[in-house]
């Protein structure tokens, strides 16, 4: 297997630390470029120095990160914000406080918006698994790949826990094809990242890129 062709172009290259610098951003833009990564993720500040390297389609930001703590109104702000910085894909969190009021009218409204807005950029909902339980992530599947969005996200690494095994199997389950899925959280080596990639996860959401990149490589 041809690990460089087969893993290094699944990695969302994720640099969305709170001290990040216009260097670390221009850094991680180089590496993404040099390993062919699918993209770089970065927060919607960030996309105008990522875009001095990178073409839109190479360059991915966050929306609602990581609590989603604002309303539909202030996260279509953001997008558009970050469209007209030129970003290529999304990874939005969902509301979680109306999943854990069961107003599911208020999700699919979110889900429906977004999408209009987004056109035909690729957009992954971020279910954070950790505080949902299997019904409501069952749920939540159908009604993004309803609604139109690419990716089912398993997390933003910022919860209780980030990927597991059982969640991608049923975000992979429930898709049914009709959307991908991402694994993202705690992934840190190329061992977690194949096992990722082999349950079934078409990207996988990671800081540590370069580290993984430099592994496959070893193993060539």
């Amino acid at each position: 297997m041809n690990m460089n062709n087969s893993v290094l172009p699944k990695i969302d290259y994720s640099v969305l630390k709170a001290t990040a610098t216009e260097s670390d951003i221009i850094e991680a833009a180089k590496d993404t470029e040099k390993f062919n990564f699918a993209t770089l993720c970065v927060f919607p500040k960030h996309i105008e120095i990522a875009r001095k390297i990178l073409p839109e389609k190479k360059v991915s930001t966050v929306i609602g990160f990581p609590l989603s703590p604002i309303p539909l109104s202030l996260k279509l702000k953001e997008i558009e914000f970050s469209l007209e910085k030129g970003a290529g894909e999304f990874d939005i969190v969902v509301n979680l406080s109306a999943i854990k009021e069961k107003n599911w009218t208020e999700v699919e409204k979110e889900l429906k918006e977004i999408r209009k807005l987004t056109d035909k950029k690729v957009i992954k909902l971020i279910f954070e698994c950790c505080y949902l339980t299997e019904e409501e992530k069952r749920v939540l599947c159908k009604l993004a790949i309803e609604n139109g969005w690419d990716y089912l996200k398993t997390s933003t690494g910022y919860g209780k826990y980030g990927a597991k095994g059982e969640d991608v199997k049923l975000l992979v389950s429930c898709s049914q094809g009709r959307a991908k899925v991402k694994a993202s959280g705690g992934i840190r080596n190329l061992e977690s990242t194949l096992k990722f990639i082999e349950l079934g996860a078409d990207r996988i959401g990671t800081s540590a890129g370069k580290e993984i990149a430099y592994e496959v490589l070893h193993c060539r």
